[in-house]
């Protein structure tokens, strides 16, 4: 199932906070580092796959930082936040 969430990630911030329902669902912990993948310069992948572009740890208040050489290849400002929870990641979309 895909659910877009009323989330929205800013890209000027460079950071947003992944809700704990998900991080629980996905059994994603503080400390944990996450798996961040950006295609066609608009939409960013983030899941618990390490061998991707851009590596990351959440915080333990489900915090994440996009990686700043990630955040100047993003075209787009605001991203909804999306959730697929069967592959069990989340993707950032850009806001139309």
């Amino acid at each position: 199932m895909v659910i877009v969430t009323e989330k929205t990630y800013e890209n000027e911030k460079g950071y947003f906070y992944i809700p704990i329902a998900w991080r629980e669902e996905f059994n994603l912990h503080g400390g944990e580092e996450v798996g961040i993948d950006c295609y066609h310069n608009h939409i960013v992948v983030i899941d618990k796959t390490v061998s991707r572009e851009y590596k990351q740890k959440v915080t333990e208040k489900g915090k994440l930082t996009i990686p700043l050489e990630l955040r100047q290849k993003l075209i787009d400002q605001t991203y909804h936040v999306i959730i697929e929870q069967r592959e069990e990641r989340i993707i950032l979309a850009p806001k139309i």
